[in-house]
């Protein structure tokens, strides 16, 4: 799940960073100048510039800017602009050939699938309208139409983001609805449920269930390469069930994810027709999430009780920590803010474990786990509450406010288990020599659930901002270079946001085989060439030392120049919403903030640049 955070830190940073920005463009403009206007003259040129742009900029006409934009926008339409909505229209209808819906989790699946095309097309048409404009208007002729009339370049270049800006919103809010009945169209689904496939329950059987006596059990039909348990009340009301951690512990068929591994339920009727019962199922229900989660602060116990910084390490090279069955480990979940009035029945906990097996012995079969609450400050624990673990399944665990502790003294959970808002989860592994493996997202209480469609629409606004980002860029680089070559320049900027992340750690040289040392570029050429391993050290020497030197060099190259490409990774947040998870209001607002920090320095840029090129005399 996407998290960010935004702090006072992050503004002196951005700050320095604009400064930066600053001097490198009146440094660029200055050798510009300095060819044509002399050593002096360029200075003049420079500092007589930016006066007028501030007069420029002071007095800027909203209605002139919004002309401008409409011109960009006709411009747009004749062109290339419908292409992009055509393209997106025949991706979706392809997609219906090769998308499985009988996939463990169709819903992820097909929402990766419309929002990540989305985001790839949209920002594919924003390079091409933007990058391509004013090139093609200085090449034509047609800007000096434009700039002989009373029209400022900073209304030239505000309006032509603003009119690309809304050339490119329009289909996206198009693919935006289609996307979305794409997928709740394409995963609606029911099941048949016949009198045959029913059979009364014994007295026992409802009262373990906690059914009234007479009530009947089930299986339905497959559809989507999947069926469901059953329970009906004698007055015919009933609901499927998904997988439980009873039937989990009691299968051990190799195709158990396929046939139960679904997490939506279907409502089940029961009506008389001519003295014989007619069972209908309604519609999925639950298939799509928009949780709320209540994340807490992860720390581990080692085997021997001790504290484990990290949990132990398997060798698959996860960010998880593992907890090893039988032994005093156990993964330490501490949660904040839990109160009544947001747990006021009970906490609702989630979590999503990874197993690891040492034995080949019943590997499909699920692993048993316990979690224990206990108070942070006294000390005092509930009774362990076991479950049953299976990969790659989100367990969905009820915890009550009435407890007991190990010796069936009854708790509370508010009143003895809570302090000050904050209680402690134990997780642990039960069978020796298997193991748990959870990171800090993996284990949360859902604290409610909000709306899909909305949170279908965050993810959107978020593509929106990328791609309002990709504009800006666009124009800013097309001021200045041909339309080809800005079209490179937008789209290596833009490839450069989305792997920042993974650039950053090759600057670090945090990235699985490099050197404790450094890691950067040229050690991996090295060990290229020398076909050294990446887990041998590199010969101490002169040499080494040169090669190490000048990948730190690099890094901080690398480092500074990242700092001036906004991060579309931690904007994009497809992953949250194919996993069910809501996007917050504050981390909507932090990408929106990012959006501005990036987008005002690259207009102030393109609008100076454009002023010093003198488009007409």
């Amino acid at each position: 799940m996407t998290t960010s955070t935004f702090t006072p830190a992050d503004a002196l940073v951005w700050l320095r960073h604009l400064s930066v920005t600053a001097g490198v463009t009146l440094l660029v403009c200055y050798l510009y100048c300095w060819p044509r206007y002399g050593f002096l003259g360029a200075g003049d040129r420079i500092y007589s510039t930016l006066v007028s742009a501030l007069k420029d900029l002071a007095f800027l006409s909203p209605r002139r800017t919004l002309a401008m934009a409409w011109l960009a926008v006709k411009e747009s339409v004749r062109k290339q602009a419908i292409s992009g909505l055509i393209l997106f229209l025949l991706v979706l209808a392809i997609a219906l050939w090769f998308l499985d819906p009988e996939s463990i989790d169709p819903s992820a699946l097909y929402i990766t699938f419309v929002l990540t095309a989305v985001n790839y097309l949209i920002l594919l048409m924003a390079v091409i309208t933007s990058a391509f404009s004013l090139p093609n208007d200085l090449k034509n002729r047609t800007i000096y139409t434009i700039v002989t009339k009373p029209v400022r370049p900073s209304e030239v270049i505000l309006g032509r983001m603003l009119g690309f800006t809304a050339v490119c919103t329009v289909p996206l809010v198009v693919m935006g609805v289609s996307s979305y009945f794409f997928v709740v169209r394409a995963l609606d689904h029911t099941h048949i449920l016949a009198e045959a496939d029913m059979r009364l329950m014994t007295k026992e059987e409802a009262n373990f269930a906690g059914l009234p006596e007479g009530s009947r059990e089930g299986t339905t039909s497959t559809s989507h390469n999947h069926s469901h348990r059953i329970l009906v009340k004698p007055n015919g009301e009933g609901i499927t069930e998904t997988s439980d951690a009873t039937r989990i512990a009691n299968d051990d068929s190799a195709n158990f994810l396929e046939r139960f591994g679904q997490s939506h339920r279907h409502r089940v009727t029961a009506t008389e027709r001519n003295g014989k019962r007619i069972y209908e199922v309604g519609p999925p229900e639950g298939q799509f999430h928009a949780r709320v989660p209540v994340h807490g602060e992860l720390k581990f116990r080692g085997i021997d009780g001790g504290v484990d910084n990290d949990g132990m390490n398997v060798g698959n090279w996860t960010k998880r920590g593992y907890v090893a069955g039988g032994t005093l480990a156990a993964a330490l979940y501490t949660f904040q803010d839990v109160d009544e009035k947001l747990f006021p029945d009970g906490l609702r906990l989630q979590m999503d474990i990874r197993l690891f097996r040492t034995t080949k012995e019943g590997l499909n079969r699920p692993i048993l786990g316990s979690i224990v609450l206990r108070n942070p400050l006294s000390g005092l624990a509930s009774a362990p509450r076991n479950f049953a673990a299976r990969e790659y399944f989100t367990l969905d665990q009820f915890v009550p406010r009435k407890l007991t502790d190990p010796s069936g003294k009854p708790l509370d959970l508010f009143k003895d288990l809570v302090h000050d808002g904050s209680v402690v989860l134990e997780l642990q592994c039960i069978p020796r020599s298997q193991f748990f493996g959870v990171g800090p997202q993996d284990v949360y209480l859902l604290a409610r659930e909000g709306r899909f469609d909305v949170n279908f629409a965050k993810a959107f606004a978020g593509i929106w901002l990328q791609m309002v980002l990709a504009v800006v860029i666009g124009v800013t680089w097309s001021t200045f270079l041909s339309g080809s070559v800005a079209m490179l320049a937008t789209a290596a900027t833009i490839f450069g946001a989305v792997l920042k992340p993974a650039l950053i750690k090759v600057a670090e040289g945090n990235l699985y085989g490099t050197s404790t040392k450094s890691g950067g570029m040229m050690e991996s050429a090295v060990r290229v060439v020398n076909q050294k391993s990446v887990m041998t050290e590199l010969d101490e020497g002169v040499t080494t030392d040169i090669i190490l030197g000048f990948d730190k060099v690099m890094a901080g190259a690398i480092r500074q120049a990242l700092n001036f490409v906004p991060d579309f990774s931690a904007m994009s947040d497809v992953d949250s919403v194919a996993r069910g998870f809501d996007i917050s209001p504050q981390l909507l607002w932090e990408h929106v903030v990012q959006t501005g920090a990036f987008a005002v320095p690259l207009f102030l840029v393109g609008f100076l640049v454009f002023k010093l090129v003198e488009v007409a005399k």
